[in-house]
């Protein structure tokens, strides 16, 4: 019995010790990997995704560039989504401070190209041979200020309608709405209101979510920019904007909505994932939110189930359409290490790293064939959001006046919504601003 013991006692040794080597082994690998890069350029990378899904998928994009690279490690720093690009054009103005690489708002840069703040990339394209038409077509072209590039694409979005499967289906609808038309009838079935009269339960807002009156407006027939210039004061953007404050208006005025929207903040204590909201339009990544926190939903008999979610096109009045924005990595202005910045964006925009962070955060890889790649085709909902790239559009740069709607209608429209000012007058002064430019 005694030698018995002692061989189960020398067993467990054994397996403590060769347990120990195992784990140690990543340890080991990165000490290694930490006195290789000793004598390596370290870059600063500015990004603002803050949340666990987001900040762990950049990491992972890191840590494939680091591996791909030699003698450049990269150090992420994440900047609040409201001072990201101000701290950076400041410190391009002062000279000093900017990051290496930063996340620029595609849409936006080919004005933030011409204001200077961002560094052309031609050169390095042009050397490296770097193959654009990996790209999806109008990715790249809003990389483009004068025939240069001042970034590479690294993701894209496409905005969709996600709707809880559980309250439509609780509230008999199988499917979710397709027309503006519809909304106003799934309304009608799923808002809830508190006995005193106040709102309980939003069925839909337009203004909520990812979505805004440029959206709409696409789903109303217009488009917003003609012959080259951006025309506003147009009965089609009329209509929407009437559309929209009957939304205002139904549920009790804009303060009042302010009011109930305010009382929920990020996932996963959001609007929807709370089930005050019970369909929103929001990028495919939204998916991925809900993917990691699993919400539930409270039914009409008080039962409470795991919600079930899904996602339509945005209900449309005229044309399906939807709004496809995203991010592209720069190298600012006056930045220490451009070089290595490059080797950086290079990699991070390319299919390995693209594939990663598409994994993680349901965004749409802007490497056209990785939006195909099998690893992401296998979740269900995945083809649905890459077709809805075919009805995707952005809004157009205008040299002429590059922050045509940031200065109008993004401007002005609040004003309208709490009642200072007429629809018919915020076109018309809208109109005047674009026209003052040509």
């Amino acid at each position: 019995m005694k030698r018995y013991h002692w061989i189960v006692a020398l067993a467990l040794v054994a397996a403590f010790a060769l347990s120990a080597v195992e784990l140690s082994v990543p340890a080991l690998r990165r000490a290694e990997t930490a006195l290789a890069q000793s004598g390596s350029t370290e870059i600063t990378f500015w990004h603002f995704w803050g949340s666990p899904v987001r900040r762990t998928a950049i990491r992972r994009v890191v840590a494939i560039c680091e591996a791909q690279m030699t003698g450049i490690t990269v150090n992420e720093v994440f900047m609040p989504w409201d001072d990201i690009w101000t701290a950076n054009v400041a410190a391009v103005e002062a000279g000093s401070g900017m990051p290496d690489v930063i996340v620029e708002d595609r849409p936006q840069l080919p004005r933030i190209a011409a204001e200077g703040i961002e560094q052309s990339l031609q050169a390095y394209i042009e050397r490296d041979g770097v193959d654009t038409s990996v790209f999806w077509p109008f990715i790249w072209e809003q990389t483009l200020y004068q025939g240069e590039s001042y970034g590479l694409p690294f993701e894209t979005d496409v905005r969709v309608l996600f709707y809880n499967q559980t309250l439509l289906n609780d509230a008999g609808f199988d499917s979710p709405p397709e027309s503006w038309e519809e909304l106003w009838a799934y309304a009608d079935a799923l808002d809830e209101w508190n006995d005193d009269g106040s709102l309980k339960r939003m069925a839909f807002f337009p203004l909520h979510g990812n979505a805004g009156l440029d959206l709409w407006t696409l789903t109303n027939g217009h488009d917003w920019v003609q012959n080259g210039r951006p025309l506003l004061d147009d009965p089609a953007v009329l209509e929407t904007v009437e559309w929209v404050q009957r939304w205002i208006e139904r549920y009790g005025g804009w303060d009042a909505v302010q009011a109930f929207l305010a009382q929920y903040g990020d996932s996963p204590e959001d609007a929807f994932m709370s089930n005050a909201v019970v369909m929103k339009v929001d990028v495919a990544g939204y998916h991925s939110q809900l993917a990691f926190y699993r919400p539930q939903t409270t039914l009409a008999d008080g039962s409470t189930v795991n919600m079930e979610w899904s996602a339509g096109l945005v209900p449309f009045n005229i044309v399906p359409a939807t709004y496809s924005g995203g991010f592209a990595l720069s190298i600012p202005v006056g930045a220490a290490h451009p070089d290595e910045a490059w080797e950086f964006i290079k990699c991070a925009s390319g299919y390995d790293a693209n594939v990663s962070w598409a994994r993680d955060t349901t965004a749409i890889p802007t490497c056209r064939a990785g939006a195909y790649d099998p690893l992401l085709m296998a979740e269900p909902i995945w083809a649905f959001f890459v077709n809805s790239m075919e009805y995707g559009v952005t809004t157009p740069y205008v040299p002429e006046y590059g922050n045509w709607y940031g200065d109008t209608l993004d401007q002005m429209q609040e004003d309208v919504w709490n009642g200072a000012l007429s629809a018919e007058d915020m076109l018309s002064e809208a109109q005047a601003r674009v026209d003052e430019a040509f």
